[in-house]
């Protein structure tokens, strides 16, 4: 008959164990770098979870709370290649607002591309704004010096002053239909500051954070609805 092996059943057992190890305090414990190594218990689900990760194939855990799927599932990630990481970055469309445009780009290079882009933003922006000051300076010192060299009247600086009104509200409405910022795209997935593939906490409790919570109804009507975001 096969020896069964006594467990540890009093903590006597568990000092001499333990001095057995060597192990004297938490420091002598030596944990693993790699998150898989680290899981206790679940040697044939850390085997299958390290091919499936390699080879790039899904894997399905099941077990009872706490039994380490996911933590098994989080330690996957370092296993996939960091060199086939691709970052998202999302584009709004002008024409239908509720189906942005969708890129991939290397890991690393979405949020050098969002920050090149609004840096743009922000030149055409102040662009904007000197073109308007200078077209508004320029009216008004065209309105004075024909009023003081030309014609002293009254309706002189009344049409300057509407034509400056004018321009300061033609810059207005086209600066509200079109912002330089709405262009701007969004980085949705970014893998620059962990190195690793990103890992997903898709249960029930997270569904808000992974979908999004639902803000607004694009199927209002009369000017009401609320723009996606």
């Amino acid at each position: 008959m096969k020896e069964k092996k006594k467990g540890l059943s009093t903590i006597k057992d568990l000092e001499k164990w333990l001095k057995k190890k060597g192990i004297h305090s938490s420091k002598d414990i030596k944990v693993p770098k790699k998150l898989m190594n680290q899981v206790i218990g679940q040697d044939r689900a850390v085997e299958v979870a390290k091919k499936a990760a390699e080879q790039r194939r899904h894997l399905l855990l099941i077990g009872d709370p706490g039994t380490g799927k996911s933590m098994i599932a989080r330690s996957m990630t370092e296993y996939l290649p960091p060199e086939e990481l691709e970052d998202i970055i999302v584009y709004p469309n002008p024409e239908d607002p509720n189906e942005p445009r969708i890129r991939t780009v290397p890991g690393g290079k979405g949020r050098e591309i969002v920050k090149t882009q609004k840096a743009q933003a922000q030149i055409k922006k102040e662009k904007k704004s000197s073109w308007r000051f200078m077209i508004m300076a320029g009216i008004l010192m065209l309105t004075l010096f024909y009023f003081f060299f030309y014609e002293q009247d009254i309706m002189v600086l009344l049409f300057g002053f509407m034509a400056i009104a004018a321009v300061f509200i033609l810059f207005r409405f086209l600066s509200m239909s079109r912002k330089e910022e709405d262009l701007v795209p969004k980085l949705l997935l970014g893998n620059e500051r962990t190195g690793r593939a990103p890992f997903i906490d898709a249960t029930g409790a997270h569904s808000g954070a992974l979908l999004g919570d639902v803000k607004h109804d694009p199927f209002q009507s009369g000017g009401l609805e609320t723009p996606p975001h």
